[in-house]
């Protein structure tokens, strides 16, 4: 039968699976998972579609799983985005301010809006979202809402997340080969901070970390905004391959020794040891295996880290962070990686699981499930919004609202 009308569906198309989750807001406005379906995907690599019909395949499998937990039809979805194509560019817009006695109105914040939204960009490149960074009235900075202030000038900072239009419609010819409709694009990192990400944490200053199979997104949040987000093309897939390498197996095999045996901790030793890998690896020494296990994952995830650290120094933001990274994706799982991560970034670090949401356990207590729980989050707050926008009007909103006016709402909140 056809999805319940409060139904909402989010699909992460990551490298290693495709998730789909229906969800609904119960009465008290919390998000609750109706049913699930994950499959491995094919055709993804790195976050962007290298064979439409492998692709095609995943997401109609995982698909027909979320559908069989519930009995709904689903015919429409909010997707989301991730790549090393993503990319941002912050900007600066004004307008003077002549209303009587120089008060905002509504008007000239939507004034302001239109102007501001006009990102000069390159063909090749579309906007993803435009995120209110701050509202400055004269010289100002840090407003939240103008409305009903005095100023001369009122003028806006926007972050404008974008990117590269043939990739991001490889991903939605891919749905539309699924008989999916898109209702909106979220960016994955956002979507992630949205599941795993507390208010206090993104009040004061916090960098996300989701290290999936293919990606790792970063994203980082100050005054209860994103101000930086950066999508690395390694994570997951690069360590597995690193193990089937060194310890000459096969892919599929160094994902299982991975996901098993696999530790980062310093105090490492006495897991190793306690560890029996005879029935995966025959007729080897299973101490000095263990501790070149060991080497090769620490190794690469050091390096992850470094690479992330360096490209959040780059940009003066590790200040920003006294809350410390939260990291979640299905290579957060690894053991001892929250460790490994303060002694890079001299920062506290907490493992990030899916916050205020009910449901199957399998679901909420996995960070795999992350950023499709964050998928259907924003989902729950556009569906809201959008409500609210047509019993405001007495008509539908358009797509373009969604782009200029919701993100804004979101980090009010």
């Amino acid at each position: 039968m056809p999805a319940n009308k409060d139904s909402m569906v989010g699909i992460d198309i990551g490298t290693t699976k495709v998730i789909t989750l229906i969800g609904s807001l119960n009465k008290n406005n919390v998000l609750k998972i109706d049913g699930h379906g994950i499959y491995p995907c094919k055709g993804i690599k790195k976050g962007l579609v290298v064979d439409i019909n492998e692709a095609t395949r995943s997401i109609l499998k995982s698909v027909e799983m979320a559908e069989a937990s519930t009995k709904y039809f689903i015919d429409q979805a909010y997707i989301g985005i991730t790549g090393k194509h993503i990319s941002f560019t912050n900007r600066w817009s004004d307008i003077a301010i002549n209303s009587p006695g120089n008060i905002v109105r509504k008007s000239d914040v939507d004034r302001l809006m239109h102007i501001a939204n006009k990102v000069n960009l390159s063909p090749q490149n579309e906007v993803i979202h435009t995120l209110i960074k701050q509202f400055v009235i004269d010289d100002e900075k840090g407003i939240v809402d103008p409305i009903g202030l005095t100023a001369n000038k009122l003028a806006v900072e926007l972050m404008a997340v974008y990117g590269y239009t043939p990739l991001i419609n490889n991903v939605v010819n891919s749905l539309k080969a699924a008989k999916i409709d898109i209702e909106d694009i979220i960016l994955e990192a956002l979507a992630s901070g949205e599941a795993v990400l507390t208010p206090e944490e993104k009040e004061s200053g916090v960098i996300l970390l989701d290290l999936g199979g293919g990606t790792t997104d970063v994203a980082i949040y100050k005054d209860k905004k994103m101000i930086f987000t950066y999508c690395l093309p390694v994570a997951g897939d690069l360590i597995t391959n690193d193990i089937s390498i060194g310890l000459n197996i096969t892919f599929s095999k160094a994902e299982e020794i991975k996901k098993k045996y696999a530790n980062v901790d310093y105090n490492f030793y006495d897991t190793l040891n306690k560890a029996n890998m005879n029935d995966l690896i025959i007729n080897r020494n299973k101490t000095a295996l263990n501790i070149k296990l060991y080497n090769i994952v620490n190794v690469r995830v050091k390096e992850l880290l470094n690479l992330i650290k360096e490209q959040v120094e780059s940009c003066r933001l590790l200040h920003a962070a006294p809350c410390g990274l939260v990291i979640t994706g299905g290579t957060s799982q690894l053991k001892g990686i929250c460790a490994l991560a303060e002694s890079v970034f001299g920062l506290p670090v907490r493992p990030g699981l899916p916050l205020e949401v009910e449901g199957p356990l399998e679901v909420i207590n996995d960070p795999i499930y992350s950023t499709s729980v964050g998928i259907l989050k924003y989902a729950g707050q556009m569906e809201d919004y959008l409500d609210n926008k047509t019993a405001e009007k007495g008509k539908e909103v358009s797509f373009l609202d969604r782009f200029r006016n919701f993100i804004s709402r979101i980090i009010k909140n």
